[in-house]
């Protein structure tokens, strides 16, 4: 049996704190709805415990294109001038995908998480 002093210093180690967890790696486990593994599947984050940075939900950026050019052909009646001028969007749906790695930030409070980014290995 042990002695009041030593009864009273594990309670106190009981109470001290915990080591922060840090950026961690995830593994998705589906996007629809959003599960992702953390700590060896432990643990998983949801839509009620996770925020996503955009750029894996969708990605979108606009493009203005203007060229100029002449094209030379040998025959009689070939070639000539081009002017091309032009606008747009491109727009990409999700870029995450079930098995990928990403790199998830917990909040100060280690109850909500950032998923920041898909992750591979350094080959």
């Amino acid at each position: 049996m042990d002695s009041w002093e030593v009864n009273f210093a594990k309670e106190l180690k009981k109470r001290d704190n915990h080591p922060k967890m840090g950026a961690m790696l995830g593994k998705v486990i589906s996007v629809d709805p959003v599960k992702i593994s953390i700590q060896d599947g432990r643990f998983f984050i949801t839509s009620e415990n996770g925020y996503i940075c955009n750029q894996l939900l969708e990605r979108s950026s606009q493009y203005k294109l203007s060229e100029n050019g002449s094209i030379d052909v040998s025959c009689k009646h070939g070639g000539g001038s081009y002017s091309l001028n032009g606008t747009g969007n491109v727009h990409l749906d999700a870029v995450w995908k079930a098995g990928d790695y990403v790199m998830v930030v917990p909040d100060e409070s280690e109850q909500h998480f950032f998923i920041v980014d898909i992750v591979k290995g350094v080959a």
